[in-house]
């Protein structure tokens, strides 16, 4: 008799359980998944009027992402250092197609891949060469001052050809992915 009852009390139990998951994000690269966004995880994105906005996932339902965003500050302490503090939040909505770019992670040695170390290199050399000359009396070459001012060159190009977004469009896709059934 008691097993019977242990069985169905089981068994109801795993109905109550088991739910249907939530709605989600998918974002893709043609039609390979990159990464999905779920409730509860960090989002960062470029709004399509250009602002960045980024927060925690309340919701994704209806073809709409409900984000949590926190207004967080530094302010001062009685004893004259600062400690950063929520100052509040605020509860944002938006159409997954309002969603225009999804910054890409950095990877290793970013300041190299990005030329900003070719640009500080260049730039520090050139005004190396030319104050040890003025100071110590010497010639400055100009050959040397070419070739520093191109390595800085070569450092602002590869800065501005670097691509820190993942623009939707043709290429990347964000796609709404529905779990929930129709309510009546």
């Amino acid at each position: 008799m008691c097993k019977p009852l242990l069985l169905l009390a089981c068994l109801f139990l795993s109905f109550y359980s088991f739910s249907q998951q939530n709605d989600f994000l998918s974002f893709r690269k043609k039609d390979r998944t990159i990464k999905s966004y779920f409730k509860g995880m960090p989002i960062a994105f470029v709004h399509i009027n250009g602002s960045g906005v980024n927060g925690i996932i309340e919701r994704v339902y209806n073809d709409t992402i409900y984000i949590k965003q926190f207004d967080v500050r530094m302010l001062p302490t009685p004893w004259g250092t600062s400690v950063q503090d929520t100052v509040g939040h605020y509860d944002l909505r938006f159409h997954y197609n309002e969603i225009a770019a999804i910054p890409r992670p950095p990877k290793a040695f970013e300041f190299v891949r990005n030329g900003t170390l070719f640009m500080i290199g260049g730039g520090g050399y050139a005004f190396l060469h030319t104050f040890n000359g003025l100071i110590q009396k010497e010639t400055v070459y100009p050959s040397t001052l070419l070739i520093s001012g191109g390595v800085a060159a070569l450092g602002f190009t590869m800065h501005k050809l670097r691509k820190y977004y993942y623009p939707i469009g043709k290429k990347y896709s964000m796609v709404y992915v529905k779990m929930t059934s129709p309510t009546k």
